[in-house]
C-alpha cells in the first residue's frame, strides 16, 4: 500500500499526488515511469514521476482526468488513503548527453513528463528551452520551470464554450504548429524533444523533419503491464516492432510509424467512453454529480 501524503487540484483536470513509494523514489531517473493501480480490479496505468525524494522515499504524480479510472482517483482517492501497487521505475531512463541547444515541448499534460527531463539536461550543460501549449486553465508547471531550464515558454489556449473538448483541441494543435514553426524559423537548434499526444507529435514532427532538426519522442502507446510481456505497447520503429515499456518510452520521431500509433491508441475509445458513461450514471444515482 502507497500513502497518499498530499494531494490537491493544481488546475482544470490536473490532479497533484504526492505518494510514499521509498523504492521507486530511491532509483528513479528522468524519463521512467511507473504502473498505478489505484483500486481492487481497477486498470493499470502508465503515470510519470515529475519529482522525488531519495531520502524521504516520496514520489509526485501529476494526473490528467480523462477516464473512468482518473476520475475515480480524483473523486474517490483522498490524503491519508493509499494506492493499492505502484510498480516501477520502468522504462529506460532519458539519454543524459550534451545535445547543444534544445527545445523540449509538452502538449498538455505532456510538459509533466517533460519537466524532469528538462531540469537534468540543463543541468548538464545543455541550453534548454521548454514550451507548453495547453488550455489556459490547464497551465501546470510554469514556476517550476521558470527556475528549471534557461527559458520556458506558455502558449495557453483559450476554452472555445460554443464547442466541445475534442473540437476545442484543434485549437491547441492549431498553435502548437504555430509556435513550433515560428521558433524554428527564428533560432538554431540542436535538438527537439516532445511529450503529448500521438497526433500532436505528429503534427510537429512534420514542421520539424522541414528544418533537418533531429527529434526524440517520448510515446504513449495502450499499455497495460509495463514489463514487455503483455505487447499491448508495441510501436513500430524504423520497421521494427518495439515495445514502448522497455525499448522506450523515447523514440527518433524519424523512425516512428505514426499513423499505425495513431490508429493502435484508439482500440479501446469506444469501450473507455462507456466505462466512464456508467460510471457518471453511478454518481448521478448517489448524488455526488
Amino acid at each position: 500500500m502507497y500513502k497518499i501524503l498530499e494531494k490537491r487540484e493544481i488546475a482544470m483536470r490536473n490532479t497533484w499526488y504526492k505518494i510514499y513509494a521509498p523504492h521507486v523514489a530511491k532509483k528513479v531517473q528522468p524519463g521512467q515511469f511507473v504502473i498505478v493501480r489505484a483500486f481492487q480490479n481497477g486498470e493499470r496505468i502508465p503515470l510519470t514521476p515529475v519529482m522525488w525524494d531519495r531520502e524521504e522515499g516520496w514520489i509526485v504524480l501529476i494526473v490528467f482526468t480523462r477516464g473512468k479510472t482518473t476520475m475515480r482517483m480524483a473523486l474517490e482517492l483522498s490524503e491519508g488513503d493509499s494506492l493499492l501497487n505502484v510498480a516501477g521505475p520502468l522504462g529506460n531512463p532519458a539519454p543524459m548527453e550534451k545535445f547543444g541547444k534544445v527545445l523540449a515541448i509538452g502538449a498538455y499534460t505532456g510538459i509533466v513528463e517533460v519537466y524532469p527531463i528538462a531540469k537534468a539536461w540543463q543541468e548538464i550543460g545543455n541550453d534548454v528551452t521548454t514550451l507548453h501549449v495547453t488550455f489556459e486553465p490547464m497551465v501546470i508547471l510554469q514556476d517550476y520551470l521558470e527556475n528549471a531550464v534557461s527559458r520556458h515558454i506558455v502558449e495557453p489556449v483559450k476554452l472555445d464554450p460554443r464547442f466541445d473538448f475534442k473540437v476545442n483541441m484543434k485549437y491547441v494543435t492549431k498553435r502548437l504548429v504555430e509556435k513550433v514553426r515560428e521558433l524554428l524559423e527564428s533560432e538554431n537548434w540542436d535538438l527537439v524533444f516532445m511529450v503529448g499526444p500521438p497526433g500532436d507529435q505528429k503534427a510537429v514532427f512534420e514542421v520539424v523533419r522541414e528544418f533537418g532538426i533531429p527529434m526524440r519522442v517520448d510515446l504513449h502507446p495502450i499499455m497495460v503491464d509495463g514489463t514487455g510481456m503483455c505487447g499491448a505497447c508495441r510501436v513500430r520503429v524504423g520497421g521494427e516492432v518495439k515495445f514502448a515499456c522497455v525499448d522506450g518510452p523515447e523514440f527518433d520521431a524519424y523512425q516512428v510509424d505514426w499513423d499505425e500509433l495513431i490508429h493502435r491508441v484508439g482500440f479501446y475509445s469506444k469501450m473507455e467512453r462507456i466505462a466512464l458513461e456508467r460510471y457518471l450514471e453511478e454518481l448521478k444515482a448517489k448524488g455526488v454529480i
